[in-house]
């Protein structure tokens, strides 16, 4: 139906088209034609100066005009009418009447008074044919009831012409004269005759295509009736496949989310490596997603990591930069929050400086909480405005999977640490730093490191229980056992308790020359430390024995003994006393 609605409409268009050419071209040959008109001024004047630099005079006795002054007339005409043609005075039909009127008035006038000038006469008749048609038809729409005063003027004009070229011409030049101007006005007439029956002809036949047009008009109104139903059926299929694409499409990204999420959750239940865990997470955001930023952070914890951890996922690396120098404070402020989702787009970016000159337009924070406690965050980042309209479940899901995974490895490593850590003061018990002891030493074999040892022992320990009682006694070696546990810690080593109220601690990587201010800053602030306990004020103090590998003691297998030998070195000589390895020393 719509190949054959086509097929009408071209047809009836070619038959008007074809009605037309000719008419068409008949009218814009007497339109305004600025190239056409100066080719014609132009003839004109090149005749006239041919004619005066030919020196072709006029024989008769009392001339008007000569040749020259033609050429002059004729180039001020064709400079005026270049003029108004640039200044658009020929938009104006009036303007354009009124300087063709003037144009045949004074060219009917020159071919009046120039009797035997026939080459510049004939040009100028030329001239004047196409001045008079295009004066005819110019703006009339070829109605010949517009026309009748222009034929009025253009005859009354000739007629003076012809009257007034008599005085200058004898009676054969007369006669000649008036068949010319006669010639003139019966042409020009002809070819108007010729123009508005064109016109009718071509309005004739026009209206008869629009008749034979309307008979068929009402059946192609049923046939695009028919079409627009089809369209509209043909459209609600469209519209339906659109849907269809559209709901397949999400359900194949729900099936790679669940899909992603089942992996992530394989892996966590199978590891109690949480910052591996972070790192899996993480790629599995910006992989299902097709996020162009993926940050995992958790802040520092008592079981899992004492500096916090930072997994970032991104191709931006400026941002990622100035992202692992801003993610504290962005989560310090996101945790002081309603503990819920954040999703921030367009102009609500600017309060992160890490997003610099990024395309990045949207980003949102997701939390990680046990309880109320906010302990981490997931910030998601894209160039896209609308990438959080759907789909936030994944992210919630994906950090309710992280915190399960976090609250075995916190239950896992508490229930380690109880068999590690001591159970009054809570560092390393006894096997447990023996074990880690032996892996220090081998390791400092292999890479031939250095490693120092300390034993320290509360000094009068006895009198401690005896006159403050048990209780008292165990508040002083949790005070004691925290200081050497944190100086072991800030160094890089470890310590434990050894057995009652004795401690040891090794230093891996240091020298005796490293060690001996470490120890004795720690002697220092435990000596200056008073243990409150009830009512009573308790002042400590210990006996440190200080050795060291291979500079002190060559012989690994020696070096707890030789620590404990200087500390008693030290009690037999004063207590109190931070006593460094040497075995002359010793042996006095």
């Amino acid at each position: 139906m719509e190949k054959a609605k086509k097929d009408f409409d071209a047809e009836t268009l070619e038959k008007t088209d074809k009605k037309t050419t000719v008419f068409e071209k008949m009218n814009n040959s007497i339109k305004y034609n600025p190239i056409y008109h100066r080719l014609i001024y132009v003839a004109s004047i090149i005749t006239a100066l041919i004619v005066y630099l030919a020196k072709i005079t006029n024989s008769s006795k009392n001339p008007k005009i000569n040749a020259l002054q033609v050429f002059v007339v004729l180039t001020i005409f064709f400079v005026i009418d270049i003029l108004l043609f640039y200044i658009d005075y020929f938009m104006s039909p009036k303007v354009f009447l009124v300087f063709r009127t003037i144009e045949i008035v004074f060219f009917e006038a020159i071919t009046a008074i120039i009797p035997n000038l026939m080459i510049i006469m004939v040009s100028l008749f030329v001239l004047l044919t196409i001045f008079m048609i295009e004066y005819m038809v110019y703006d009339t729409d070829f109605a010949r009831d517009a026309m009748i005063s222009r034929i009025i003027t253009i005859a009354v004009i000739m007629l003076a012409a012809i009257a007034f070229g008599m005085r200058y011409r004898s009676e054969t030049e007369t006669i000649c004269y008036v068949l010319i101007q006669l010639t003139v006005l019966f042409s020009v007439f002809a070819i108007v005759d010729l123009l508005v029956e064109a016109n009718q002809k071509y309005h004739k036949e026009i209206f008869e295509l629009t008749i034979e047009n309307s008979d068929i008009q009402e059946a192609n109104d049923k046939l695009i009736e028919y079409q627009e139903k089809i369209e509209t059926i043909n459209e609600q299929i469209n519209y339906q496949k659109i849907e269809m694409k559209r709901t397949n499409k999400e359900l194949a990204q729900v099936n790679k989310e669940i899909e992603a999420q089942t992996k992530v959750l394989s892996f966590m239940i199978s590891t109690f490596d949480i910052p591996k865990c972070m790192d899996v997470l993480a790629d599995s955001i910006v992989e299902t997603k097709n996020a162009k930023l993926c940050a995992v952070y958790m802040e520092p914890d008592d079981y899992i990591s004492k500096r916090g951890n930072l997994i970032i996922k991104t191709n931006y690396s400026a941002v990622e930069r100035k992202l692992r120098k801003e993610i504290e404070s962005i989560f310090t402020e996101f945790k002081s929050g309603k503990n819920e989702n954040q999703i921030l787009i367009g102009e609500e970016l600017k309060k992160f400086r890490f997003i610099g000159d990024s395309n990045l337009k949207s980003i949102a924070l997701f939390p990680f909480a046990d309880g109320k406690k906010v302990y981490g965050l997931i910030l998601v980042a894209s160039d896209r405005l609308d990438f959080f309209d759907k789909g936030l479940g994944f992210y919630e899901a994906s950090a309710a999977e992280f915190n399960l995974s976090v609250k075995n490895t916190r239950l896992y490593l508490m229930m380690q640490d109880m068999a590690h850590k001591d159970g009054l003061t809570g560092i390393n018990n006894r096997m447990y730093f023996m074990q880690l002891f032996d892996s220090a030493i081998k390791r400092a074999k292999r890479k031939k490191a250095n490693i120092s040892v300390a034993m320290y022992d509360i000094d009068k320990f006895k009198s401690v229980n005896d006159n403050y009682g048990h209780l008292a006694g165990d508040a002083v070696i949790k005070t004691v056992a925290g200081i050497g546990n944190r100086y072991a810690e800030e160094n890089g080593g470890f310590a434990g308790r050894y057995g009652g109220e004795e401690f040891l601690m090794v230093l891996p990587d240091k020298s005796v020359e490293e060690s001996l201010p470490i120890l004795e800053e720690m002697h220092k602030e435990i000596k200056n430390t008073i243990v409150r306990y009830e009512q009573d004020d308790i002042s400590v103090n210990v006996c440190i024995g200080l050795t060291s590998y291979p500079d002190v003691c060559e012989d690994t297998n020696l070096l707890i003994n030789r620590a404990d030998m200087a500390m008693y070195y030290g009690k037999e000589h004063g207590r109190g006393r931070l006593v460094v390895d040497d075995m002359e020393l010793i042996k006095e």
